[in-house]
């Protein structure tokens, strides 16, 4: 692959690109400078070339992140399209991520987890209140503020940027070693950026994510290997902290946490060792049965709360979605019609092999043996009296 031309010392709109901050799958950052107020600010450049067509769309997208005004969200100040080129104004955090902070194979103290984990999901919970999902959280996205909080970042790009023609088709939008089992089958839901998040706490305690090998391989895992017992890898990590981090790694969404909020809540609870507290908690799980009724790609929201579905701004304003409420078709640009989703909890027996009940054949009774002989003889008699009818 040729090595990517860099665009220093070019102009987008009103900024002046001076030097490259990072480069990821999907996008390229570079710092920038405002030609007229010298402000400096963080200049996110997609690698993908829009039609014309595909100009609104990504505008209304950029829109609607750019409404996102939370003290754990990174603001995005502006954005248009130049020769087809989308591009992204942020503000500039000079403090790097928390990847530069805690560098791979790094443990990080229990009480700099719960609260690094209380701040991003106070960020994500914001978000999904407004029905919008991040799908790619990972500490590479985590910024760190002036003041040393942590702000999260590209939410929605990596959406914005696959939604688009000119991009290499993908099985799923996000990160794979922290990509949720329903992700991987394309139907993110808020739930998603929970299992992700736990993903992320799992690796800041021990020091490793939970799934290695080739990305097939984790992608297989996330799909069907339980995460490995944390206590083993630290064994003065409390036994409540270990229980709440697997229920946000649970492969059913159901079976996680409410909400991301009720997640962190539990974690600083069991951090804390009030272990009746953590018992209720525990029980602050989705019930599958009201997740399976709500379309993937969107949230149950109060009822004075507008629905807007993240992928599809264009399409006009969804009502609220309720347990009770009637399930609206998912958006064929969300969710391909020509690949049906697997469930969650579903374990291909090709892969892992049939189970021994499976194996077990019921003996058939006298009575349907006698009447399938019946329909043979019917289904015979009737070849030969068609031949005598020719």
């Amino acid at each position: 692959m040729a090595e990517q031309r860099s665009r220093e010392g070019q102009r987008l709109g009103n900024y002046r690109l001076e030097r490259l901050l990072g480069r990821g799958g999907f996008a390229e950052v570079y710092l920038g400078r405002h030609i007229h107020l010298q402000r400096p600010a963080a200049i996110k450049i997609l690698q993908a070339h829009l039609s014309e067509r595909e100009i609104d769309g990504f505008r209304q997208e950029a829109q609607i992140i750019a409404m996102l005004e939370h003290p754990h969200i990174v603001r995005i100040h502006d954005f248009d399209v130049q020769d087809g080129v989308p591009f992204l104004v942020m503000e500039y955090l000079p403090n790097g991520t928390m990847r530069q902070r805690h560098a791979k194979g790094e443990r990080v103290p229990l009480p700099s987890v719960v609260s690094y984990v209380r701040q991003v999901a106070d960020a994500l919970q914001f978000a999904h209140d407004q029905r919008l999902i991040h799908r790619d959280v990972k500490p590479e996205n985590m910024l760190l503020g002036r003041r040393d909080e942590v702000v999260l970042s590209d939410f929605g790009i990596a959406s914005i940027a696959h939604s688009t023609s000119s991009m290499t088709v993908q099985s799923a939008v996000g990160t794979i070693p922290y990509m949720a089992p329903e992700q991987i089958q394309a139907y993110s839901r808020a739930a998603s950026d929970q299992y992700s998040l736990g993903i992320v706490t799992y690796e800041w305690l021990c020091g490793e994510r939970p799934f290695s090998g080739s990305s097939t391989e984790i992608l297989a895992k996330h799909m069907m290997a339980p995460p490995p017992q944390l206590r083993p890898k630290v064994p003065s990590l409390p036994v409540d902290v270990e229980q709440i981090i697997l229920i946000a790694l649970a492969k059913d969404p159901g079976q996680r946490f409410s909400s991301i909020q009720a997640f962190a809540t539990a974690l600083q609870v069991a951090a804390d060792g009030t272990a009746q507290t953590v018992k209720a908690y525990v029980g602050e799980r989705n019930q599958p049965s009201l997740s399976s009724t709500i379309p993937p790609t969107l949230l149950a929201a109060p009822a004075s709360q507008a629905a807007v579905e993240f992928q599809t701004p264009a399409a006009s304003p969804l009502p609220p979605v309720t347990a009770s409420s009637p399930v609206p078709p998912l958006s064929p640009m969300t969710t391909p019609s020509s690949v049906p989703p697997l469930s969650p909890m579903t374990t291909p027996q090709s892969i892992l092999g049939e189970s021994p009940k499976s194996r077990v054949q019921s003996k058939p009774s006298r009575r349907r043996l006698l009447i399938g002989l019946v329909m043979a003889g019917v289904i015979i008699g009737g070849g030969i009296a068609m031949l005598f009818l020719r």
